[in-house]
């Protein structure tokens, strides 16, 4: 089975980047995004469920490279190169990381718990 991806082969313009810092900077004026900022925008708010609001953290901390408690443009930028035109490999890796919530290495079965109850909830 392959992987159907928009454009893998097309170079990032200085317009596309550009265009990128102009949302950058809509969203976060400061600079930076929040957490509590990526959550809004992802529709996460005091209705969403535990599971869906620690689903929202986990994927906040898998952008924020250097662990500093916000995503800067650069980490912005890598998530959405990551997300449009990663390859398959990358986004799987990047997906345990997502799932692995205590960073150990291994999905346990709480862990695993987690991302089928989140998954179902989602979806239903």
């Amino acid at each position: 089975m392959g992987q159907v991806q928009g454009a893998p082969d097309k170079q990032v313009t200085l317009k596309n980047i550009q265009e990128l810092y102009r949302k950058f900077a809509s969203e976060c004026p400061s600079g930076n995004l929040h957490l509590h900022e990526f959550k809004r925008i992802f529709g996460i708010n005091s209705n969403s469920t535990e599971e869906e609001s620690a689903y929202m953290e986990n994927l906040f901390r898998s952008f924020d490279t250097n662990k500093d408690g916000k995503i800067d443009f650069m980490e912005y930028v890598a998530a959405v190169h990551l997300v449009l035109r990663g390859k398959l490999e990358d986004k799987l890796k990047w997906s345990f990381k997502v799932y692995d919530r205590d960073g150990n290495g291994c999905l346990d079965r709480q862990e695993v718990r987690h991302i089928v109850k989140v998954s179902f909830h989602i979806h239903s």
